[in-house]
C-alpha cells in the first residue's frame, strides 16, 4: 500500500471513530447506506453535500444543467478558474469526492425540471432528495411525486441574507431519538420480585449489608464508633445503593398513609425529610442519601408513558385490523400488547401502564458488588421484558400469516431499550402548505419582525411567485430596478390576499430589501444553512435524533432563527 493510501486509511478510520462516538455504529452504517440526490449544485447544495461527504454518506448524485460561470467563483469553493464553462455538476462532484474516497458520487448533466416532468421514476432509488433553487411549479410537482413514494424531500434556500430549510416527510420512524433528557423507568414504586428480593437483603437499622459486614461498634440508637471510640458512619450504611434507600423509605411512608405514595408538594418534602432522618451522620451528608433525595421523584412520581409514545401506540397502523407489514409498526403492535397485558399488571394507583425496562441504571454511591448486582437485576428484567415483546411480535406475525423471521430480533431489542424515546415524524405536505389560506395560527408573528422571522417566509414565497411569473427573481438582472420593485409589490399583495394576510403586514422596506438581494446566494449564509441541512439529512438517513418538523428560517441580518410552522 502506498504512503498516500495509508494516510487516507488512517484519516477515514479517525473520521469514522469521531462519527461513531456521536451516533454509534448503527447510525454510521445507516449513513453509509444512504444515497442522497441534490437538485442544482448551488452553494447551499454544495455545502450540504460537503457536510455529508465528510462523515461518510454512502453515495450522492448531483443533477445540474448549469455550466461553471464567473459568478460561481465568488461564492462556491468547489469550482475553480480553470473549470469555467465546464458542467458544474461534474466539477463539484470531482472535488467533493476528494474529501472522502469511500463515498461514491455521480454527476447527471441534465435539467432537474426535465427529469421531474419526464422521468419521475428517476428519483425512486434515492434515500433522500435535496432540492435547491427549483422553480415553484417544479418543486411542488416533485414534492407530490416523492410524497406518494414516501421519499423524504428537503428544500433548502439561501437568498441574500435569508436562509430557509424545510423537511417534507411523509413518515420517518425514529427509534433512537436521543433526547437531551431521557425519561427512565426504574419501577421504584412498583418493583418486580427480583428487585424486592435484592432490597430485602439490606437493613438500615442494624446496618445489615450483603457484601459489607459491620465492623464498627454500636454506641446507641443510630450511633457507631470506630476502634478508638470516635463517632463514625458505618461503611455498610453509607454504601447502601440509593434505590434501596428509596424503596425502604417508601415502605415506611405507605405504612402510615394507607398505602398511598406522596402526591402533594408538602408530602414530597416530608418524604425527603424521612430520608434525612434515616442518616447516621449528624451532618446529614452521607452521599448515598443525598443521591436518594435527588432521585426521590422516581419513588413518588411513577413512570408515565410519554405523550409521543402514546400517540404512536394509538396510531391506526398499530391496531389489530391494520394490514401494515413494516417491521417498525409490527413491533409497535407487539409493544401495545405488552403495555396492555404485562405492563398493565404493574399499574399503580391509576397511573398508566409501563413500558419495557431499558436496563439502564444511573451512577450511584455504593460498593462495587451491590451496584453490579443491582445492574444485573435490571438488565435481566429488561431481557425478560424484551422476550415478552418478542413473543408478541411472533403472535402478530402468525396472525398475519407472515414468516417468523420477518422482524429481526436486534430491531426488537433496540425498540425495547429505547421504548420511552420512540418518535414518528410526519410533516404536512408542501402542496397542503401552499394551498392552505389559513394563516391565523402564525400571522400574529408578522407583528414582531425584530424577534420572529415569519415575514421572511412570506417574502420568499413572493419571490418564488415572481420568478414563476417573470422568469427570474426581482432585481436579478438589474440591481434594485424600480420596475422590479413595483412588480414585486403587486405579486406580494396578491399572495398576501391568497394567504389571508393583511395587506400591510409586509412593509415597503421589507419588500425593497428583498429586491435588493436580487436572488444572490452569499457563501456565509449558504455555509450556515449547509450545516443545518446536512444535520437534518443525517437524521433522516440514520433515523436517529428527531428531524425538524417545520420550516427553519435564519435571519442573517440579526443572526436570529426560528422553527416555524405554516
Amino acid at each position: 500500500m502506498s504512503n498516500k493510501a495509508e494516510v487516507f486509511a488512517i484519516t477515514n478510520s479517525e473520521r469514522k471513530d469521531r462519527s461513531i462516538r456521536l451516533w454509534g455504529e448503527r447510525g454510521q452504517l445507516a449513513l453509509e447506506q444512504g444515497h442522497v440526490c441534490l437538485l442544482n449544485a448551488t452553494v447551499l447544495g454544495t455545502e450540504t453535500l460537503k457536510n455529508l461527504t465528510l462523515p461518510g454518506v454512502g453515495a450522492f448524485t448531483i443533477v445540474d444543467k448549469q455550466r461553471v460561470a464567473e459568478r460561481d467563483l465568488g461564492n462556491n469553493f468547489f469550482v475553480t478558474q480553470q473549470s469555467i464553462g465546464e458542467p458544474r455538476c461534474k466539477v463539484i462532484t470531482t472535488l467533493l469526492l476528494e474529501l472522502n474516497d469511500e463515498v461514491k458520487g455521480t454527476a447527471v448533466d441534465e435539467d432537474p425540471v426535465d427529469l421531474i416532468n419526464n422521468q419521475p421514476d428517476f428519483f425512486s432509488k434515492f434515500s433522500c432528495v435535496v432540492a435547491t433553487d427549483l422553480p415553484e411549479p417544479a418543486l411542488l410537482k416533485l414534492a407530490s411525486q416523492l410524497w406518494d413514494k414516501k421519499i423524504p424531500l428537503c428544500v433548502g434556500r439561501a437568498y441574500g441574507m435569508i436562509g430557509l430549510w424545510r423537511n417534507v416527510l411523509p413518515e420517518v420512524c425514529i427509534i433512537e431519538s436521543r433526547p437531551e433528557y431521557t425519561k427512565e423507568n426504574y419501577r421504584i414504586a412498583s418493583p418486580f420480585p427480583q428487585l424486592e428480593a435484592f432490597v430485602s437483603q439490606y437493613d438500615l437499622d442494624t446496618c445489615k449489608h450483603p457484601h459489607l459486614p459491620l465492623t464498627e461498634t454500636p454506641a446507641g440508637p443510630g450511633k457507631y464508633t470506630d476502634s478508638q471510640g470516635r463517632p463514625i458512619v458505618p461503611k455498610a450504611h453509607s454504601h447502601t445503593p440509593a434505590f434501596v434507600l428509596l424503596m425502604k423509605v417508601l415502605v415506611k411512608w405507605r405504612a402510615t398513609h394507607s398505602g398511598n405514595i406522596p402526591k402533594t408538594g408538602a408530602e414530597k418534602d416530608a418524604l425527603r425529610e424521612m430520608i434525612d432522618e434515616m442518616q447516621v451522620s449528624e451532618l446529614k451528608d452521607e452521599e448515598n442519601f443525598v443521591e436518594a433525595k435527588q432521585l426521590a421523584r422516581h419513588a413518588y412520581a411513577p413512570f408515565e408513558i410519554p405523550s409521543e409514545v402514546k400517540a404512536i401506540l394509538a396510531d391506526p397502523k398499530v391496531q389489530d385490523d391494520s394490514d401494515c407489514l413494516e417491521p417498525f409498526w409490527l413491533i409497535m403492535r407487539a409493544l401495545k400488547r405488552f403495555v396492555d397485558q404485562e405492563g398493565a399488571a404493574r399499574e399503580l394507583e391509576g397511573s398508566i401502564a409501563t413500558l419495557p425496562l431499558s436496563g439502564n441504571l444511573p451512577d450511584m454511591h455504593a460498593d462495587t458488588k451491590s451496584y453490579i448486582e443491582l445492574q444485573n437485576i435490571y438488565r435481566e428484567q429488561a431481557a425478560r421484558d424484551c422476550a415478552a415483546v418478542g413473543a408478541h411480535v411472533q403472535a402478530v406475525l402468525e396472525g398475519l400469516g407472515q414468516a417468523s423471521d420477518m422482524v429481526p430480533q436486534q430491531d426488537i431489542s433496540l425498540v425495547c431499550k429505547n421504548a420511552a424515546n420512540l418518535r414518528v415524524v410526519r410533516s404536512n405536505s408542501l402542496e397542503d402548505e401552499h394551498k392552505s389560506a389559513n394563516s391565523a395560527d402564525w400571522s400574529w408573528a408578522l407583528d414582531m419582525p425584530e424577534e420572529l422571522p415569519h415575514y421572511l417566509y412570506v417574502l420568499m414565497r413572493a419571490a418564488d411567485r415572481y420568478r414563476s411569473n417573470y422568469g427570474g427573481f426581482p432585481g436579478e438582472e438589474t440591481a434594485y430596478d424600480e420596475a422590479d420593485v413595483g412588480r414585486f409589490k403587486e405579486v406580494l399583495s396578491t399572495l398576501c390576499a391568497e394567504m389571508g394576510l393583511a395587506a400591510n403586514c409586509i412593509t415597503d422596506d421589507m419588500a425593497h430589501e428583498l429586491v435588493r438581494y436580487g436572488g444572490s446566494e452569499l457563501h456565509s449564509i449558504a455555509s450556515v444553512m449547509g450545516g443545518v441541512g446536512a444535520m437534518e439529512v443525517t437524521k433522516i438517513l440514520m433515523k436517529q435524533f428527531t428531524p425538524a418538523n417545520g420550516t427553519f428560517i435564519f435571519n442573517g441580518v440579526s443572526g436570529k432563527n426560528s422553527m416555524c410552522h405554516f
